[in-house]
């Protein structure tokens, strides 16, 4: 690395001031692009500043999902720049489906509603559901708070009889 920085450096002092000023003026004004592409343009306002992000909980207050909401809601001001309030309404009947219709027709789609549902919701318009207004392919995903794990079991039928029976202790 040291031999060839040494070989650079030979080259550029080698060569003419005027040669060495185009070098120098080339590098800098490459550094300057690349400075101001990435840095944010002054002036600019957030788009959230001083709007308010509505959170839609699809189940009651005080539960889980009611929970991971209101955690969401204190700490997502930390990721999203502007000044902004971020509100928990809870639309708790029918297990998400009033909610994820809510969310599905009656919100703007003006990036200020988020919906929080149950994840198997989902399954409901696959299965032909009563009361379902929403397109699931419709959404955009942008996260869970957690992750699900499914899992099963099974026991041979000899099995699961010596221990309905109770002979097996």
């Amino acid at each position: 690395m040291g031999r060839k920085v040494r070989n650079l450096w030979r080259t550029i002092s080698h060569r003419s001031s005027v040669e060495r000023g185009k070098l120098f003026a080339g590098l800098f004004l490459y550094a300057l692009i690349s400075l101001s592409v990435s840095l944010p343009a002054s002036g600019h306002e957030p788009f959230y500043k001083g709007k308010t992000i509505r959170i839609i909980v699809g189940l009651s207050p005080g539960g889980g999902y009611d929970l991971w909401a209101r955690m969401i809601a204190r700490h997502i001001g930390k990721h999203i720049p502007g000044q902004h309030t971020v509100i928990v309404d809870n639309m708790p009947e029918a297990g998400s489906i009033i909610a994820a219709n809510h969310v599905y027709k009656a919100a703007k789609p003006d990036d200020l509603t988020i919906g929080h549902v149950s994840g198997n919701i989902f399954l409901n318009q696959l299965f032909k559901q009563p009361g379902i207004e929403f397109d699931a392919r419709r959404y955009e995903f942008i996260g869970a708070p957690y992750a699900d794990e499914w899992w099963s079991s099974y026991l041979k039928q000899a099995v699961l009889q010596a221990w309905i029976s109770g002979s097996m202790r």
